[in-house]
């Protein structure tokens, strides 16, 4: 992607056009970031990119001033708020997804799941936001990558993470609250399901300490051990 047309019309609309003001690749590789998980918390786009906090707030000016992202007030202890704009995700070429939405019930839970994938795709991992897994299934018209439940319906993972290939190899949910058992043991046949029909390789249950015990007796009630597997948070 070349980023001479949007330097240029970036440092003409700045005060002076100083050199400083200028997005740069790296700024629009974090700009992805933000973009592939919606909502993001601050400190999970610092551990993605690897920036201590003076490097993270000027970086964040400059994406703000360009109309590249809004900031927002955390809710709980979630800590300061990024989401990319429209603008922002032509900017990044990520146009295939949509302009995220503030959901004050799911700020918490998708908080966690940025931050565990900052810190897996720093270590080298190469992951498909939820975001990402609808954008793709939009684009080939087919529920490629979600679970089935019965009625018609599917179930999407929090992350899906990507072999050295490109293949599909691990769905991963988070758990933060316990659900209820019907519904838990519901999603756990879906994923068995999942991977029989190898939409994916295998299931990993990210776990609390509070929610573990609730996954460990759903998967002895399903038999699902073989396809399911807990790891904690």
């Amino acid at each position: 992607m070349s980023l001479a047309p949007f330097h240029a019309r970036l440092v003409g609309a700045m005060p002076g056009g100083k050199r400083t003001d200028r997005i740069s690749e790296r700024d629009l590789e974090v700009l992805e970031f933000i973009a592939r998980f919606g909502v993001v918390p601050r400190t999970a786009v610092a551990t993605w990119a690897g920036t201590a906090r003076t490097v993270t707030s000027a970086r964040e000016r400059r994406l703000r001033e360009a109309g590249l992202v809004k900031i927002m007030p955390g809710i709980g202890d979630s800590g300061l708020l990024v989401a990319c704009t429209r603008a922002g995700l032509r900017a990044c070429g990520r146009d295939d997804l949509r302009p995220p939405r503030l959901t004050i019930s799911a700020v918490r839970h998708e908080s966690v799941v940025a931050r565990l994938a900052a810190r897996l795709e720093l270590d080298g991992d190469r992951l498909l936001s939820e975001r990402e897994i609808l954008a793709r299934e939009r684009a080939e018209g087919q529920r490629l990558l979600s679970a089935p439940l019965p009625g018609g319906r599917y179930h999407r993972a929090d992350l899906v993470r990507m072999d050295e290939s490109g293949t599909v190899a691990e769905a991963i949910e988070v758990e933060l609250t316990p659900k209820g058992a019907t519904r838990l043991d519901e999603l756990l046949r879906a994923w068995r399901r999942a991977v029989v029909e190898r939409r994916v390789a295998q299931v990993v249950y990210r776990c609390t300490s509070h929610t573990k015990p609730f996954v460990e007796r759903a998967i002895e009630r399903t038999r699902t051990a073989a396809a399911i597997s807990i790891e904690e948070l």
